[in-house]
């Protein structure tokens, strides 16, 4: 959501230093200039993201501009590039987290998340923002995945509601959060800075995060998930059950034909069942993302303070996430 900050639109034109420096304009005033280079929008006010290819010199005589060619500026494009990054990270942090673990590749998120957000803040041009931007994206779309996952394989299936409801209240907040932090911060490299800096303690914290006993378990790591499940038993005061644990009965819940076979995305159409589960969530899926994300990086539209309005669209989700929770699984 950090877009809406960072690409908020405040009163602009294109800037034709480049066309001054050429010595294009001679003699013409200042509005003159605007005249031949800056189409004009249906209030009479310059437009803020479209130039002409080439200063229009018959504009001076005649004022009807509507049929001329305009160049777009690139605006709001940042947000489909991020975007971008985050599908090439969720496909690339799922089967590396398979292979490498999750606590190993949620480092990595935290770090490459964290450098590329520090630096987008840095950026001198339009292109640098944008290849940061998207490496932003494929970072933190480590994080939302990783610990999804770490923290619902650390629960029995009972209580995995429970806690998804509870990691999405974290977007929630955030959500919340960010246009009380953008109303103090308005220069948008500090601005970036600033929520890009809750991921030191995340790295700083990261040591004592467990890795999934389930994810050491189906790759033969006995005795670091014996570890990490004594922990479990013992935070959780379950003494009786720890030692019922050992890395030889862990070994022996390993199912026989998950040894010998590795998955991939071809598993999602490769029986009746799957396909139509792997269907019928990505339309769903499909379908939630575009409403959420067309409503919400289009706040300004709805003409109201955009801090306020942040505010209350983040806000609003806490009654609705909280129902998730309430409503009966079918």
């Amino acid at each position: 959501m950090l877009g809406n900050f960072i690409a908020a639109v405040p009163s602009h034109r294109c800037d034709l230093s480049t066309l001054d420096e050429e010595g294009v304009f001679g003699n013409l005033t200042q509005e003159q200039r605007l005249t031949v280079t800056i189409p004009v929008q249906e209030d009479g006010t310059p437009s803020s993201c479209k130039m002409f290819p080439e200063p229009q010199f018959n504009l001076l005589s005649n004022s009807n501009d509507s049929d001329l060619a305009t160049v777009p500026w690139l605006n709001k494009a940042t947000a489909t590039i991020f975007f971008l990054g985050v599908m090439f990270g969720a496909m690339t942090f799922g089967s590396l987290s398979d292979s490498f673990g999750r606590k190993t590749m949620l480092l990595v998120s935290y770090i490459s998340g964290m450098q590329f957000g520090v630096a987008s803040a840095f950026s001198t041009s339009f292109i640098m923002l944008a290849v940061l931007r998207f490496f932003t994206g494929f970072g933190i779309t480590g994080i939302v995945i990783i610990s999804s996952v770490l923290s619902v394989e650390w629960v029995d299936i009972e209580h995995r509601k429970l806690v998804g409801v509870i990691d999405s209240l974290s977007w929630t907040f955030g959500n919340s959060m960010i246009p009380a932090i953008a109303y103090c911060v308005n220069d948008w490299r500090q601005l970036t800075i600033v929520v890009t800096s809750p991921l030191v303690l995340a790295i700083l914290t990261w040591r004592w995060i467990p890795e999934s006993a389930r994810w050491l378990i189906a790759n033969g790591k006995f005795e670091k998930a014996n570890f990490y499940l004594q922990q479990c038993a013992q935070i959780n005061q379950k003494q009786e059950f720890a030692s019922e644990i050992t890395p030889e009965t862990l070994s022996s819940i390993i199912v026989t034909e998950r040894k010998d076979r590795t998955y991939s995305y071809l598993d999602l159409v490769r029986t009746p069942k799957m396909r139509r589960l792997a269907l019928l969530t990505g339309i769903v899926w499909y379908g939630v993302a575009s409403t959420y994300y067309g409503i919400s990086f289009n706040i300004t539209g709805f003409g109201l303070n955009i801090y306020l309005t942040q505010f209350v669209y983040g806000a609003i989700e806490l009654p609705v996430t909280l129902s998730v929770y309430l409503i009966p699984s079918g």
